[in-house]
């Protein structure tokens, strides 16, 4: 059986999600003592292993999820945050950093909350190990006040620029689909047949991995804010809220990657 430790400021606004947590056969500890004695102590504590995930509740607030996160990285967990139904800039940022591994929401079902567990118990946790990160589908973001902003100033447009004119035209391909699909997740194999217009089979998905991956190192030389393509485990490729507004808001970079 798998131990999940809740932290918490109410115990009762844990009922729900403890519930369904036990009908998927998890032994659920809910304390709001715990979090005041690691919160205020910071001691090392063998209390903490014996469990395989946490799950810190929406009643902890974000200041507190900035000192707890770092800490509870010290030990074998899965670090999970929890919303009522938005997630925070810096919860997202977390995520995007993998100092999380998932958030989900008070909204996920059962078997949404299955999935993810079971994602996050296959996944390696160790420092020197790549972790993952997952988005429950039941969460939405908050848009970061950077996304009002209708004009991009001569020195960040010409950043844009440089890197549209310099992605090959399989990146250029892939971000356009992405731009496509507005918010919404695209699968890897989705993404894979629209480039190759074939089945879909283990080289295409390396490919598109590491096509993937040089298009965020190219936009780490703008000033976007978090990777320019959001990766959810399991699910597939998101573009970042901000990346797809500027394009969108912008004649000369839609038309770029329109034409690329």
């Amino acid at each position: 059986m798998n131990q999940v430790l809740i932290l918490t400021k109410n115990i009762l606004a844990e009922q729900e999600i403890q519930q369904k947590l036990q009908a998927l056969n998890y032994e659920v500890y809910c304390s709001s003592h715990a979090l005041e004695t690691f919160s205020q102590h910071r001691e090392t504590l063998d209390f903490f292993s014996f469990f395989q995930y946490v799950i810190l509740s929406e009643t902890i607030c974000e200041s507190e999820v900035m000192e707890l996160v770092p800490l509870l990285r010290n030990y074998s967990l899965r670090v999970i945050r929890k919303v009522e139904a938005k997630v925070t800039e810096m919860d997202h940022k977390y995520l995007e950093e993998e100092l999380l591994n998932a958030i989900i929401s008070n909204e996920d079902s059962v078997d949404e909350l299955r999935e993810c567990l079971y994602a996050l118990k296959l996944q390696p946790n160790d420092q020197e190990t790549k972790r993952y990160v997952q988005l429950s589908d039941k969460v939405s973001l908050i848009r970061p006040n950077a996304l009002q902003k209708s004009v991009l100033s001569p020195e960040e447009n010409y950043q844009f620029l440089e890197v549209l004119h310099h992605l090959s035209q399989t990146e250029t391909k892939i971000l356009y689909i992405l731009i496509q699909a507005g918010n919404k997740i695209v699968t890897r194999e989705a993404i894979c047949h629209q480039i190759w217009n074939e089945d879909v089979n283990k080289s295409h998905l390396a490919s598109l991995s590491s096509t993937v991956t040089r298009i965020k190192t190219k936009f780490e030389t703008t000033s976007l804010p978090n990777k320019a393509i959001q990766t959810l485990w399991g699910k597939g490729y998101r573009i970042n809220p901000e990346l797809l507004d500027r394009i969108k808001k912008n004649e000369t970079l839609h038309s770029l990657v329109s034409n690329g």
